[in-house]
């Protein structure tokens, strides 16, 4: 074999080697693209077609779609009030384990302390309650993890154990302090759940709620809520 022959076969394998290290990053690029997805919870734009319920406790708290912090969202406003906003979903956390949001705290509860009955107040909280929790009429309790945002008496990535719901509700603190700016939050569903109840959850994610309250302090909070979705991994999650 001739040095012409012999380089012309080495250009012609070397391109072949080329054009299938191209199709496998692409077909890898592609699967990554499947496994992978984002499922919305709530958008502050979609707030009507997402039909919330009034979750009631005591008084209410002013929820309002509002653009007056710079951009679309829930806005919550205490009114020495205890109630929330409910969504009925349907989220497998095996499939859909990470959980992110935006949101934003301009004025909280410096007195607030959420592991006492007296004080538990918070500014700016979201629910995910595994397992169905009934109609509002006859509600059920079922296990919930609630993130949540309150002052800086609380430490964060502290777990705190509802005082009225012991052993059902369970808060993990993501921020304290009033920042008065907007913040994205990423949490892994299934290792914060684990580490509040010592178990992974058994039922899928049947509700989200937004809850912000004063009931207990009669202090001034305000609270914005934008958006919250789960990155699926693997399997159907449709709402």
């Amino acid at each position: 074999m001739d040095m012409t022959t012999k380089m012309r076969r080495l250009l012609v394998l070397f391109v072949l080697l080329i054009g299938n290290s191209c199709a496998t990053e692409k077909t890898i690029g592609v699967s990554e693209r499947r496994v992978q997805r984002q499922v919305p919870l709530f958008a502050a734009e979609r707030a009507i077609q997402d039909e919330w319920q009034p979750l009631r406790i005591r008084g209410e708290t002013e929820y309002r779609v509002t653009a007056g912090a710079g951009r679309i969202a829930i806005r919550a406003i205490g009114q020495s009030s205890a109630s929330g906003l409910l969504r009925r979903v349907q989220i497998n956390p095996v499939h859909c384990p990470q959980i992110q949001w935006s949101w934003r705290v301009d004025r909280l509860q410096e007195t607030a302390d959420l592991g006492a009955k007296e004080k538990e107040d918070v500014a700016a909280s979201i629910f995910l309650m595994f397992g169905d929790p009934g109609l509002l009429v006859s509600p059920k309790p079922v296990p919930s993890l609630r993130y949540v945002w309150t002052n800086r008496r609380m430490d964060v990535e502290a777990i705190i154990d509802s005082p009225y719901l012991p052993g059902i509700v369970k808060s993990v603190v993501v921020r304290s302090g009033s920042e008065q700016e907007w913040f994205v939050e990423s949490r892994n569903i299934l290792a914060d759940f684990e580490r509040a109840f010592g178990y992974f959850p058994k039922a899928d994610i049947e509700a989200i709620a937004l809850f912000t309250d004063n009931d207990q302090t009669k202090e001034p909070v305000l609270a914005y809520y934008e958006w919250a979705r789960v990155i699926c991994q693997t399997g159907d999650s449709t709402m």
